[in-house]
């Protein structure tokens, strides 16, 4: 049974509100102040709380403010006779529900509280399906199971729970924003924005403006003030990938915020509190750039508190598998199941180096269960060989394989073992479709007519199915 507690002043409304909510089978609890409402709170813990805004004491507000952070997951839902636009905003911002004035309709507050429920059901099913995923080898959307990358989950999860500042280092393409995801969604400010922004994507004199925001008529264009990225993360985190190739103008500023904790918009002289965790990332050598003079040697110390490296695909990749595994299942369009892949094509990917690490394999897996599906297929007459990248497929072939293919060329048997998992793919979406040709076509997205040709060269009869 849910616990609703109910908070106002008004000791004839607190009655109404009881006998509305138990003909809805809740547990009602009630509190006329906001002191007393937060003793019951710490004793019962209940699912919904339902508090006047105007009270003598602790308000409405300042009552939100203390439950939210007792309990992010608790609905809060504001009731007032005082409904301003800007009360209501300033409650939503602080985490409430739903805001509804007095007097209120009692079928409309009904369907709020039950939508709460619902809502806070939907959060702890979502709690069980992380840790349902951690339990079987994932990471939130990494994926690993070889050692380097569980020492990187045990870093994730130790530095998680404090506030220090984390610097991620790795090669591009090896999922450090995935990392910095991992360690917010994992800390007390997971209810918080998590804001990222890329240094180099931004020309150095937006990124000022970008970062710490402006006043109107601080520059060319300028026609309104607009918050920085800093201040829409204040109480989460904010992500500043590619650190390295900050200018060092920036860097002095970004110094100040990381000592003092505040910022100061770009045209403005009036300086702005935030409560910011930072985490950084970089593909760059940042001691080697100290040293050259390039980074500053003070905001390099202060960034690097808690160092995690994350390591390249090449030196994993007893994880290529699982990660293939992982992509098929993420772009396989049709829904029904993932395409297999046979060892044999599982050496071929092992046995390339990835210079361009997880997404470039992600890359290669979408491309090949796209091509194979795709129009381009069929109006070009591709084979699946020809939907890994070129560049991929000769630097593969180009060195001897680890085991010895006996009778075929190197590259032959490559497309041989293409061509199996393309069969493979087609027998599937036949298999799906009862052996009706017209429904497989259309679920891999190829006409009728065209399907049917490529069955026949893959020698698929549709009555066996």
């Amino acid at each position: 049974m849910a616990t609703v507690l109910v908070v106002d002043d008004e000791q004839r409304f607190l009655k109404i509100l009881s006998v509305v909510l138990s003909e809805e089978n809740y547990e009602v609890l009630t509190a006329q102040d906001g002191a007393r409402a937060l003793e019951v709170f710490d004793q019962a813990s209940p699912n919904v709380v339902i508090t006047d805004l105007k009270m003598p004491g602790i308000t409405g507000e300042k009552l939100l403010r203390e439950i939210k952070g007792r309990s992010p997951n608790t609905a809060v839902i504001i009731l007032t006779a005082f409904g301003t636009i800007e009360s209501a905003v300033a409650a939503m911002r602080q985490g409430a529900f739903h805001y509804i004035l007095k007097p209120c309709n009692m079928d409309e507050l009904k369907i709020v509280v039950r939508k709460a429920l619902q809502m806070q059901q939907l959060a702890l099913e979502n709690q069980y399906l992380r840790s349902e995923l951690d339990a079987h080898g994932g990471f939130e959307n990494i994926v690993g199971e070889s050692r380097s990358m569980h020492q990187v989950f045990q870093l994730i999860d130790r530095v998680a729970a404090t506030e220090s500042t984390v610097l991620i280092t790795g090669d591009s393409g090896t999922g450090k924003e995935l990392v910095a995801r991992a360690i917010h969604g994992r800390s007390r400010r997971t209810q918080k924005p998590f804001v990222p922004i890329n240094c180099v994507a931004i020309p150095e004199d937006l990124l000022e403006s970008e970062l710490f925001g402006h006043v109107k008529g601080a520059f060319t264009g300028a026609s309104q003030s607009r918050r920085g990225r800093f201040e829409l993360a204040d109480n989460g985190t904010i992500f500043l990938d590619e650190i390295g190739d900050m200018s060092p103008r920036l860097q002095g500023k970004l110094l100040r915020v990381l000592q003092e904790k505040v910022i100061e918009p770009v045209g403005s002289s009036r300086s702005k509190r935030v409560d910011v965790r930072i985490v950084a990332a970089t593909n760059a050598d940042l001691a080697e750039r100290v040293r050259q003079g390039r980074f500053r040697e003070d905001l390099f110390y202060r960034l690097n508190v808690v160092p995690i490296s994350i390591p390249p695909l090449r030196e994993r990749k007893e994880d290529i598998p699982l990660l293939v595994e992982h992509f098929l299942r993420k772009h396989n369009r049709g829904g029904e199941r993932p395409i297999p892949l046979s060892a044999d094509m599982l050496r071929i990917l092992t046995q390339y180096d990835w210079p361009g690490n997880v997404r470039e394999l992600e890359n290669v897996v979408e491309r090949v269960v796209v091509l194979g599906t795709a129009e381009v297929i069929r109006s070009m007459g591709l084979t699946s060989v020809e939907a890994l990248p070129a560049a991929s497929v000769e630097r593969v072939s180009s060195r001897p394989p680890a085991v010895e293919l006996q009778d075929v060329s190197y590259r032959e048997a490559k497309r041989s073992v293409l061509d199996d998992f393309e069969r493979e793919f087609f027998r599937r979406a036949l298999e799906a479709a009862e052996g009706n040709v017209s429904q497989a076509a259309r679920t891999v997205g190829m006409h009728r007519k065209n399907f049917y040709q490529k069955i026949e060269q893959l020698n698929l009869d549709p009555k066996a199915f």
